[in-house]
């Protein structure tokens, strides 16, 4: 976990990729300790682990394989305790591949626990079979229908109408996803930004790192202002 100088005015998950801490997609809080302080300021960064293929779904029979409830149940209030805060800060989500499939997911699933899900070049957005190692952390494929994302964003839609709370990034390897993805939310009319101005690896890495930090803050601003829908940017 990193923690700002500053008073704590947000904190913001940066999902995991990899089980354990493995590093060959990179670092998440080393590619974050790399962005411009602006985009550092009053945050609070922390990078969940987990011992499985980290898609936050609950396995259908195991009750020592239950991601989404070990990070909703855990983790958030464990950090939120670690600050001491009695009234907690707004919590972000920050990921990209599963980890941005896992935030829409928490996102849809969650509304009143998570305020903004910032993604880039997000997982299985497109028409295409699930990933295996998805398959194997779910248990079964009713549970595997629970957490399809493009169903989960149709189904909490109208929740997801009244601000705009989505930043859709892209584009690196997964492009047919980003696109799949921005015509699903333009569809269901939910608010969002989607841009695609942040061409890098499909790892971490600062360069995707700091547009999506941009369009978060630029978001949480807006929500505090209470402004209403915000249209889709391309």
């Amino acid at each position: 976990m990193v923690l700002p100088k500053q008073p704590v005015r947000r904190v913001v998950l940066a999902l995991p990729v990899e089980q354990g801490d493995g590093h060959k997609y990179g670092h998440s809080l080393t590619e974050i300790g790399r962005l411009p302080a602006d985009l550092l300021d009053g945050t609070v960064f922390a990078a969940p682990t987990f011992s499985a293929s980290p898609w936050l779904v609950n396995h259908q029979t195991r009750p020592d394989s239950r991601q989404e409830d070990h990070l909703v149940r855990v983790v958030v209030p464990t950090v939120l305790a670690v600050l001491g805060e009695k009234t907690g800060p707004p919590v972000h989500l920050l990921g990209f591949s599963k980890g941005a499939f896992a935030a829409l997911n928490l996102l849809t699933r969650h509304p009143d626990l998570f305020a903004v899900a910032s993604v880039w070049d997000p997982s299985l957005l497109s028409d295409r079979p699930p990933h295996p190692q998805l398959i194997d952390v779910a248990g079964s494929t009713t549970r595997l229908d629970e957490y399809d994302v493009r169903q989960n964003l149709r189904r909490h839609a109208q929740a997801l109408r009244g601000a705009c709370r989505i930043a859709l990034g892209g584009v690196g390897t997964l492009e047919a996803d980003w696109i799949a993805g921005r015509q699903l939310l333009e569809a269901l009319k939910i608010p969002h930004h989607a841009y695609r101005d942040a061409p890098a690896d499909h790892r971490w890495d600062a360069a995707w790192l700091a547009p999506a930090m941009r369009h978060l803050l630029a978001i949480e601003a807006r929500l505090h202002q209470g402004e209403g829908q915000d249209p889709p940017q391309g």
